[in-house]
């Protein structure tokens, strides 16, 4: 049996519902407030606003034949004053200013009194004139309230606007956690996504706007999650060239390094004996890096023992280096170095292949004819002092594409990728082992020509 499809709503449907409930409420609530002040004064709750006026036409003829004994005939809320023919007040509630105008409002013929109240004049059978002041509001049936509460004409309104913000307050409420529990699942989504935790699975919504935005997530997480699948992969092949390179290295290593020691057995010239002991150092150096290499790629990294060494050695260290790599590419290096002082705690090895790299990769793209500039100096850098080893050449610089990735592994500055003699590793290592060192690797273009590379060394201060 089919399943009958789930019925979703529009949020312009629900808006229209809201605004259709809001409408219709505020219109309930106005009716209701008509209502109870067009029933009250039939219920006996209050007295109908012409009230006053009723019980002055029914009591006029007592009033007259009454005198000056008039206060009990006189409605509630009402206030009189007796008057002879003169004009001088005899008796009555009225204030010494009320008395006045009550008079003068006589003799100009006025009903109309200040502050929307009413005269009634009533010439009484003794000649004088009974002058009584009235309004036409609701009064409560019960005199106690009118002195405490509001009349029903100011009351009425006021209620009404205090319903219409409770009931706008009370249905937005009622519309936005609605609402607000269609969202939830939505930024739930959002929020996992941006975690990368993809292994979820995206709910229906009752809103076919959130139910659609849910669809386009799901298929955005299936596409993330290939995304990083893909990325994993090639992260995995990138290890697996770097293992596959090692592994090559090491066979025309072996060989290098077999000849220089059968060379080094035989009858050598002091010169050629200085070659063959350069070939053989560099050999084991090379052995060690590649076995640093392999320990990284598998994690079985063997952590080497911080040492404490001197400026000024690492600077002879850093210069034998400089010039066996120059010696053996045939360029000349113009060493321009400072008097160092103080130590810096570091791992020697990781620093001079690091060093090793940047010298052979300037090397690599100098004018041989001007070879490589090797300045060695301390430096205060943003507040911490390092042992700075800056490496310039004469080739043509860095481009605007280099300056961004050419310390990322297997960036060789060629767009095509078609150069496979460069692999692109110098400078990611470099930039590797000294971050480890708590350095740094810092690259541009020189002012006047060629490229400038710095390795910077953080210095340390004994106890």
């Amino acid at each position: 049996m089919e399943m009958k499809k789930r019925r979703q709503k529009t949020l312009t449907g629900l808006f229209l519902k809201f605004a259709a409930l809001f409408c219709l409420d505020t219109f309930g609530i106005g009716m209701f407030c008509l209502v109870f002040l067009v029933l009250s004064p039939m219920t006996g709750f209050t007295l109908p606003a012409n009230y006053a006026e009723l019980q002055l036409t029914d009591h006029t003829e007592e009033i007259r034949a009454a005198g000056t004994d008039v206060e009990a005939l006189i409605p509630d809320g009402c206030r009189y004053g007796i008057y002879d023919a003169a004009g001088r007040f005899k008796t009555g509630t009225f204030s010494a200013d009320a008395q006045k105008r009550a008079w003068q409002g006589y003799k100009n013929g006025s009903k109309y009194a200040s502050m929307g109240k009413y005269y009634r004049y009533i010439k009484q059978n003794s000649g004088d004139i009974c002058i009584v002041k009235y309004d036409l509001h609701m009064r409560y049936a019960y005199d106690k309230l009118n002195g405490i509460v509001p009349s029903l004409e100011i009351l009425t309104p006021v209620l009404g606007v205090v319903l219409f913000f409770l009931h706008a307050t009370l249905l937005s409420g009622h519309f936005a956690k609605k609402l607000k529990r269609e969202l939830r699942q939505l930024r739930e989504v959002t929020e996992k996504i941006g975690q990368n935790d993809l292994e979820f699975e995206t709910g229906p919504s009752q809103i076919k706007e959130i139910d659609d935005v849910m669809s386009s997530l799901s298929g955005m997480k299936e596409a993330l999650k290939d995304s990083l699948t893909r990325q994993w992969d090639a992260q995995q092949q990138k290890k697996e060239q770097l293992a596959a390179l090692t592994h090559d290295i090491k066979t025309p290593l072996t060989v290098i390094k077999g000849n220089a020691e059968l060379l080094a057995e035989t009858d050598l010239s002091a010169e050629n004996r200085e070659c063959t002991d350069a070939i053989l150092a560099n050999v084991g150096s090379m052995e060690q890096y590649l076995e640093h290499m392999r320990q990284l790629l598998y994690g079985r990294d063997r952590a080497e023992e911080t040492e404490v060494v001197t400026c000024a050695r690492l600077k002879e260290q850093f210069k034998e280096a400089a010039m066996q790599i120059a010696a053996a590419e045939k360029v000349p290096v113009d060493f321009q170095e400072d008097s160092l002082c103080g130590n810096v705690c570091c791992k020697p090895g990781p620093v001079g292949r690091a060093w090793k790299n940047v010298v052979s990769n300037a090397v690599e793209h100098t004018d041989r004819a001007r070879g490589i500039v090797v300045r060695l100096q301390m430096e205060v850098y943003e507040g911490q002092e390092y042992l700075t080893a800056t490496v310039r050449d004469f080739g043509k610089g860095f481009s605007e594409q280099d300056l961004i990735y050419a310390d990322q592994e297997f960036y060789s500055g060629d767009a095509s990728r078609h150069d496979r003699t460069h692999q692109g590793l110098g400078l990611a290592i470099a930039k590797k082992f000294l971050k480890e060192q708590g350095g740094m690797l810092c690259f541009y273009n020189h002012a006047e020509s060629g490229a400038e590379v710095v390795c910077r060394i953080k210095t340390a201060e004994l106890f």
